[in-house]
């Protein structure tokens, strides 16, 4: 017997097993598609330069201290080493140097000192400094 009678109409006990089959396959594919979520992670620089002066004015000859603030948006601490860098190359490897400090930069507001020499024979001129961070 391959069909049954249902009212005045036939039907096939072979759909019926293709409907059954089918909507278990779907109610279980439907049960893992809830299931399984997918999200964006970032992870962030925790670092930031917050606070440099925004000129500094010395003589050649001179040494001169930078205050720096670094924010540190983390619960770790870290260590950097500061970066220095002049708009002329030539001006900063002939006549200048910077200090060479690691830093250990804690949760929250970091304050710290580094300096800049400039040596007796450099001429005068205006240059720009970046400073940016290496957390090592």
């Amino acid at each position: 017997m391959r069909y049954f009678n249902v009212g005045n109409y036939q039907v096939s006990i072979v759909l019926l097993l293709m409907i059954a089959v089918s909507s278990t396959v779907a109610l279980g594919a439907t049960y893992y598609l809830w299931t399984q979520r997918t999200i964006i992670i970032s992870v962030d620089e925790p670092l930031s330069i917050t606070v440099l002066p925004s000129s500094v004015h010395f003589h050649p000859g001179e040494n001169q201290t930078l205050a720096i603030t670094v924010q540190n948006s983390a619960t770790a601490n870290y260590s950097i080493l500061l970066a220095f860098t002049l708009n002329d190359t030539d001006y900063q490897q002939s006549y200048v140097q910077f200090s060479n400090y690691t830093y250990n930069i804690v949760p929250g507001v970091n304050d710290i000192v580094a300096w800049v020499s400039v040596a007796g024979d450099a001429p005068s001129g205006w240059h720009e400094l970046t400073v940016d961070f290496y957390r090592q």
